[in-house]
């Protein structure tokens, strides 16, 4: 029976159902979390904090102090995930650890795989890429960590985590077959654990699965017409021969150039020549007739630090009325559950659901992994 002999209680159901859930998690174990204890209604938006970033410079006998200026971006809190369940009397007498692993693990898998889905979704903002060998091999991760170095990602606290095919293709290789593995975190995330393997913590999460299809200019050497100055964001390119539409999420390179770019918005050529918009901003102007590479449809894996992604939650008031709930938070993720009385179906029923969002931002702390085989 429940504890003390009794019913098991919405308190009791929502603590282990958290519990549950940061076991079970992986990519939203892995970023920044922004959470406060303030109730939001989902569509809110909220302010999550950006950490501050500071220039070092070289100084005489006086210094400038720098102003410190917390900044924050504003993160829509459009996900309200959800898991309804019919319950009976008998099933609240069960212990508490019956009860959770035929009932709230279950529900809480599904809640982690719809958020892990959503921040795996994050990786087609990035710009930076490499690509998968045709035969997967090191030194593809070793080319990923130059695009961070070159991003200037801080080299401490570098994460991988791949989809489940592109994981198969590098777990023949010997660092990955023989690295070490983590004590820390969750049991879900030791288990989907890699090892630590050129810089990166890895890991495989079943949710890094999205293919992004891109625009048929895919590895078709053009050239920038005019030079793409400092600063710009749209840029045109001429010397098409084959192919001419970019679609929002590509992503391309200059030869020559340690930057990535990575396409805004839809565009499509006009006599071989096609204005496109971009982001990041133009680095290091670009001279004309430059050879420009786009990339093929491919199966996005993300290496990033934990700030470049932030996943914001927050508490659900509970329902007014009579239903019985409670409200329960934990190492900043937040769930509620209710329990109620659905007259038209005449079923006792029971809710877990949760308020969160997601947001990238800095796209210059990840890179995408890019696997074009068999896609």
């Amino acid at each position: 029976m429940g504890t003390n002999g009794g019913l098991i209680t919405p308190t009791m159901i929502a603590k282990e159902a958290l519990m549950v859930l940061e076991n079970e998690c992986v990519m939203s174990g892995l970023v920044n979390r922004d959470y406060s204890n303030d109730f939001a209604n989902v569509g809110a938006t909220v302010f999550a904090r950006i950490p501050s970033v500071f220039t070092a410079t070289v100084v005489g006998n006086t210094v400038n102090a720098a102003t410190v200026s917390e900044s924050s971006v504003a993160v829509a809190l459009d996900k309200l995930a959800d898991v309804t369940l019919e319950v009976t009397t008998k099933m609240l007498t069960l212990d508490i650890t019956d009860f959770s692993e035929q009932y709230i693990q279950p529900a809480l898998r599904a809640h982690a795989q719809l958020m892990d889905m959503y921040g795996c979704a994050e990786a087609v903002n990035f710009a930076g890429h490499a690509t998968v060998s045709g035969t997967p091999s090191v030194s593809d991760i070793v080319q990923l960590g130059a695009v961070l170095d070159s991003q200037k990602c801080p080299a401490r606290g570098r994460q991988l985590v791949m989809g489940p095919v592109t994981k198969a293709g590098y777990m023949v290789l010997e660092p990955f077959l023989y690295a070490e593995h983590r004590a820390d975190g969750g049991k879900a995330l030791r288990e989907a654990d890699m090892g630590r393997v050129l810089g990166f913590d890895c890991a495989m999460d079943q949710n890094m699965n999205l293919t992004h299809t891109g625009g048929d200019m895919a590895d078709v050497a053009g050239a920038a017409t005019v030079a793409w100055a400092v600063g710009t964001t749209a840029g045109t390119i001429d010397g098409i021969t084959s192919g001419g539409t970019v679609l929002a999420g590509d992503v391309f390179k200059f030869t020559g150039y340690d930057q990535w770019f990575r396409v805004a918005t839809n565009a499509t050529a006009s006599a071989a020549t096609i204005i496109v918009t971009f982001t990041p901003p133009v680095k290091v102007a670009i001279a004309d007739d430059t050879v420009v590479t786009f990339q093929k449809t491919g199966r996005d894996n993300l290496a990033f630090h934990k700030n470049a992604i932030t996943l914001v939650t927050r508490p659900l008031a509970a329902p007014l009325g009579g239903a019985s709930a409670k409200v329960v938070s934990y190492k900043g993720l937040s769930c509620r559950v209710v329990y109620d009385y659905e007259i038209r179906t005449k079923q006792n029923i029971m809710s877990i659901d949760m308020l969160y969002g997601w947001k990238t931002l800095d796209i210059n702390l990840g890179a995408r992994l890019i696997d074009q085989r068999s896609v």
